[in-house]
């Protein structure tokens, strides 16, 4: 997400050249060239840069195997972002409208040594990556500010900052704590309401909705009641954010509490007195998944689908979506446009899903279909049809060549396509005698004139295009 306000060329093309160095021990330069879509001429020149502006305990080193960027002992990759970052005009603007709302616009100038002309052209660039957010941000020669909701605000801040949470870049200049958080999920353990959850996330929601009330930005009006879980929670969240000086009332209790239901994993245990209230106070609601899974179990031919925590899953999907139907929509979808398109595809389980989130959801309109909300269903279907190792298809390996060869490209194949496949060696006499599933496949590097079965063909030498084709061949949905 950083990298869609970085609105510099250069800079946006530096920081993809530091973020393939930091993944990889050494790379050429010519690789590095094709990763970003540049020139290695390009890329030489880059590093040159860089090179002058890494930190004292950094270095890029070349040599004939390659580029390597090394760090010495104890280095952190905080340091980077620190040296590199701030030459981004647009990430300080976006980070200064975190904690200055309105943002003076002439001390900004002043302080960045750029030309009013120069942030306009700059905004209007960030303004393009800030549309998914319904957002935009308003540029006068005296003020700068956001257009759009608050909560549209603090999500955005939230899916862009989770990334440094853990190395404090973005919340380095504001004293909040994250020692507060990390006391709060311990009093949640003691109360025996715990949850398993996903600190850094919530630690980043604690921040930004810390400075963003400190900051004086209320959260629009929500739609929400007082339900057993939510009570849950009430004393320990207005305990966390005291501790900060920020009493929350009404809308922002809520909005903590739907952050912090946010950061809960699925697959999931509970402590004793949140599962005893998930149990007494929605078990209408866990009763219709129950029964909801048994009949996929039926329809899939997978009864072992009954065992595994998928109902326990589409509960926390459903409680979330319950407790506020506006919330979870504005949470969650943005992020199916990141899924596969092999996951976000229509799938037979479309109209079961449907059915269940018409007849248990509240405040779901009655030809409303959540596109978001059935993406996540089918996520956590097909993780619980995985978790029975299951295999998608069986591919029959017809090779013609020097054994030991052969050999080592089958095992290459093995490691290349993961263990959802079989991969299977066969000769060509056993293709009369075999009984093939309906998604199996032949791989061969010799033609075959009849063959029962679909037939990709790789070269004695697979090349990195072939194997590439035939992963996305064979990487498909479950269901």
């Amino acid at each position: 997400m950083l990298k869609k306000i970085i609105t510099e060329k250069d800079l946006h093309r530096q920081i993809r050249l530091l973020e393939q160095l930091l993944q990889q021990p050494q790379i050429t330069a010519k690789k590095l060239a094709q990763h970003i879509d540049t020139t290695e001429r390009t890329v030489f020149a880059d590093l040159q840069i860089m090179r002058e502006n890494l930190p004292a305990n950094w270095q890029i080193k070349t040599d004939s195997a390659g580029i390597a960027l090394k760090p010495q002992k104890d280095a952190l990759t905080n340091e980077l972002w620190e040296v590199f970052l701030p030459h981004s005009i647009s990430v300080q603007f976006i980070k200064a409208l975190l904690f200055q709302p309105d943002l003076a616009v002439k001390p900004f100038l002043r302080q960045t040594g750029v030309s009013y002309e120069t942030l306009k052209r700059h905004t209007r660039k960030v303004n393009t990556a800030l549309k998914d957010y319904h957002l935009q941000i308003k540029l006068t020669s005296t003020q700068a500010t956001f257009l759009g909701a608050e909560s549209s605000i603090r999500l955005f801040y939230h899916r862009l900052l989770v990334p440094f949470t853990h190395n404090n870049y973005f919340f380095v200049d504001y004293a909040v704590h994250e020692s507060h958080y990390f006391d709060f999920l311990n009093h949640v353990s003691k109360a025996q309401i715990k949850a398993e959850t996903e600190e850094i996330f919530g630690v980043c929601w604690f921040f930004i909705n810390t400075i963003r009330n400190k900051a004086g930005c209320a959260i629009n009006q929500i739609s929400f009641q007082t339900d057993p879980l939510f009570s849950l929670y009430i004393p320990l969240l207005k305990d966390l954010y005291q501790k900060e000086g920020v009493y929350l009332q009404q809308n922002e209790l809520f909005f903590a509490f739907f952050c912090f239901l946010e950061s809960w994993n699925y697959n999931n245990t509970f402590g004793v007195k949140l599962k005893k209230t998930l149990q007494e106070n929605y078990a209408n609601l866990r009763t219709a998944i129950k029964e909801f899974v048994q009949q996929l179990a039926l329809k899939l031919q997978e009864p072992s689908l009954k065992d595994t925590l998928l109902a326990e899953n589409l509960l926390l999907l459903l409680l979330k979506y319950d407790e506020s139907p506006e919330l979870s929509a504005q949470f969650e979808s943005d992020y199916q446009k990141a899924l596969p398109k092999q996951i976000t595809a229509t799938t037979n389980l479309y109209q079961e899903n449907l059915a269940l989130l018409h007849q248990h959801t509240k405040g779901l309109p009655a030809k409303k279909e959540p596109a978001y909300l059935l993406h996540l269903m089918a996520l956590l279907q097909q993780q619980a049809l995985f978790s029975l190792d299951k295999k998608t298809r069986t591919l029959y390996f017809l090779f013609q060549s020097e054994p030991a060869w052969k050999t080592f490209v089958e095992q290459e194949l093995n490691n290349y396509l993961g263990k959802r496949i079989i991969l299977k060696t066969i000769e060509v006499t056993d293709l009369k005698i075999l009984h093939f599933g309906f998604k199996d496949l032949i791989v061969s590097n010799f033609p075959l004139d009849k063959a029962p079965l679909p037939v990709f063909y790789i070269s004695t030498t697979p090349t990195k295009n072939e194997l590439r084709q035939l992963a996305e061949l064979t990487y498909e949905s479950y269901l």
